[in-house]
C-alpha cells in the first residue's frame, strides 16, 4: 500500500452542548472521523491528525483518550496517548500520518463539578464505535470484525491549592468496558487506569 499513489478523502465532525445549573455543568457531544472501506482501492478515507490532546468527550479522564492501546502483534497503536482516533499508526510523535483506518463514532455525556473555590470534579461516559472495520480485517487477517468498541468510564479531580493555574494536581479512574468489535481485535476483560498528576507553572 505504501508504494502505491493515495487519494485522501476524509471527514472529521464534533459538537459539545452544555449546560450550567449551579456549581454544576452538565455536558453532552458527540465526535465522528471517517473510516476507509477499501484499504486496496488507492483512495484512503480514513481521518487522521497531528499529536493533539484534546480536551474533549472527558479528555484525559477518558480510557480511550489518554491511554495508548497496541494492537498485539500488529506493531502499530489503536491510539495514541492523548488521542480520540484509532489512526493504526506506530507512533504520533514519528512516521507520516495513516489515512487507512477504522475512523470512529463517539457519544459522550458528562458532568464537571466546581466542589470549592479549588477543587474540581469530573464524570465522564462514552459509547465508542468503529466507523469502518475493513482496515482491521486486512492488518489482522481477520474477518468479520464488528463495529462496537464498548463503554468509557472516567472520573476525576483537579485540585489548584493557591487559586491559580501555578500547581494543579490532578487525579482519576477511568476503565474501558469492550464491545464486540473491541473483543474480535483485543481483549474481553475491562481495562482499568489509575493515573495523577502534579503541574508547575512559574
Amino acid at each position: 500500500i505504501a508504494n502505491r499513489p493515495v487519494t485522501v478523502n476524509a471527514q472529521m465532525a464534533a459538537v459539545e452542548l452544555s449546560y450550567d445549573r449551579d456549581w454544576i455543568r452538565y455536558r453532552v457531544s458527540t465526535f465522528y472521523t471517517s473510516g476507509d472501506a477499501n484499504p486496496l482501492d488507492g483512495r484512503a478515507r480514513g481521518f487522521d491528525s497531528s499529536v493533539e490532546l484534546p480536551n474533549f468527550a472527558g479528555g484525559l479522564f477518558s480510557f480511550w483518550n489518554r491511554e495508548g492501546i497496541r494492537l498485539t502483534g500488529s506493531g502499530v497503536l489503536l491510539t495514541s496517548p492523548g488521542s480520540l482516533i484509532p489512526a493504526l499508526r506506530a507512533s504520533k510523535e514519528e512516521g507520516q500520518a495513516n489515512f487507512v483506518n477504522p475512523g470512529i463514532f463517539l457519544v459522550n455525556a458528562g458532568a464537571d463539578f466546581d466542589l470549592t473555590p479549588k477543587l474540581k470534579g469530573f464524570a465522564n461516559v462514552n459509547f465508542l464505535r468503529f466507523e469502518r472495520t475493513e482496515a482491521f480485517e486486512f492488518l489482522l487477517f481477520q474477518s468479520p470484525i464488528h463495529h462496537t468498541i464498548g463503554t468509557d468510564l472516567g472520573l476525576g479531580v483537579e485540585y489548584r491549592p493557591p487559586l491559580s493555574e501555578n500547581i494543579v494536581l490532578t487525579a482519576g479512574a477511568s476503565a474501558l468496558q469492550p464491545g464486540q468489535g473491541f473483543r474480535d481485535i483485543y481483549t474481553g476483560r475491562t481495562l482499568f487506569s489509575l493515573f495523577g498528576s502534579v503541574k508547575f507553572t512559574f
